[in-house]
This record gives C-alpha cells, sequence and structure tokens, in this order.
C-alpha cells in the first residue's frame, strides 16, 4: 500500500507549469461535485453540491465531534454519496489520514485490520444490514448458546 501525504500532492503540484493549467479561485457556491442519494427513501437522484454546502457541513460538526490530527478514517462508502464527500472534506479540513478499502466488502475487516481506523462513519443502511445479520444469528442459536444469548440480554 502506497502512502500519500499532503506534501507529496503540493510537491508534484508544484512541477505542473501554471500556464498548463490556468489557476481560477473557487467561489463559495460554485459546484464542488454532483452527488448521488443511495434512493433508499426513493428514486436515486442527483444533487449539486457546492464549496459552501461542503465546509457548512465541516464546520457543523466541529463541535460535536473531536477530530484529532492522528485520527484515520476508513473510507469505503461510494465516493460519489453525499455523506462521504462531507467526510473526506471534514477529513482534509482537520487533517486526518483517509485509508481507502480495497473496493471488495467482504474484504472490510481486513482492510480495518491494516489500517487501524479511529473512524468509521457509515450509512443507516449498513447498520441495518448488520443488525439483521447478528439477529438472525442470535435467533438461529439453539442450546447452550441459546442460554448465554438470553441471559446476556437479560442482564443487560
Amino acid at each position: 500500500m502506497t502512502a500519500h501525504t499532503y506534501a507529496d500532492i503540493l510537491q508534484t503540484g508544484a512541477k505542473i507549469k501554471e500556464s498548463e493549467i490556468p489557476f481560477r479561485e473557487t467561489k463559495p457556491d460554485d459546484v464542488y461535485i454532483f452527488s448521488y442519494t443511495s434512493g433508499t427513501t426513493g428514486d436515486s437522484k442527483g444533487v449539486k453540491l457546492s464549496h459552501r454546502n461542503l465546509i457548512s457541513g465541516t464546520v457543523g460538526v466541529q463541535d460535536i465531534i473531536p477530530f484529532r490530527d492522528d485520527d484515520v478514517l476508513i473510507s469505503y462508502l461510494p465516493y460519489p454519496h453525499s455523506f462521504e464527500q462531507c467526510v473526506t472534506v471534514a477529513m482534509i479540513f482537520f487533517g486526518c489520514a483517509i485509508g481507502y478499502y480495497q473496493g471488495n466488502p467482504l474484504k472490510l475487516t481486513e482492510d480495518c485490520a491494516m489500517l487501524q481506523p479511529t473512524l468509521f462513519p457509515s450509512v443507516p443502511r449498513l447498520y441495518n444490514k448488520i443488525y439483521g445479520l447478528i439477529k438472525g444469528n442470535m435467533d438461529a442459536a439453539t442450546g447452550c448458546k441459546r442460554w448465554l444469548i438470553n441471559n446476556g440480554l437479560a442482564s443487560k
């Protein structure tokens, strides 16, 4: 796995001649990205997210989540997802590291073992899937396992 620091990116950018790519300063209402909703509440739709949208979201969470510069995010949501965009901008804003999963959801635990993320933001759909799997396994348990599960739940 190759890691790239912000300094690496700046150094690469410095090699590009200014005349090759003219610089235009970004304005708050310029479109940052076209983001696509997952469609969990209806038809999937494309929305425009501006720079102002993403910076507002980032500033809005800084008092709620105490980001540290040694935090590591595992990025596994589809990149066009609006939540993934907000999380990515927040990590860059707060100087945190971003690790990207291999692209195979079945290897997500392997990716977590390698990246050791301190942040694992997700969406309700994934939490519902995890809950369903755990609940299904608990409901299917018999004998001693069933007894342990029932007693564990009763004692909480």
